[in-house]
């Protein structure tokens, strides 16, 4: 994905939940596009395209953007990726 894209969705993201800083929104929006790619991937379907990604991600962060923190607590792979403070460690 473009930088220009992460930092627009990083952007969204943090309207969505005031609690994360820059940092912390694009580190969720490129767990998010990796998670895309690879279970696209393992489906068969090649490479996912920007635009399809991006909107995918639109609807995680309007359906769940306000509550990563929720997320961060019933996900173990998160969790190690992220510290106890939901910053990528």
């Amino acid at each position: 994905m473009s930088p220009d894209m992460t930092e627009r969705l990083a952007a969204r993201l943090m309207e969505s939940n005031d609690q994360l800083s820059a940092h912390s929104a694009r580190t969720w929006i490129e767990l998010m596009v990796s998670d895309i790619e690879s279970s696209y991937a393992k489906a068969g379907y090649g490479l996912m395209d920007e635009e399809q990604s991006a909107q995918m991600i639109l609807r995680w962060i309007d359906a769940y953007g306000g509550r990563l923190d929720e997320f961060v607590a019933s996900n173990p792979r998160i969790r190690e990726l992220l510290g106890e403070d939901g910053t990528f460690h």
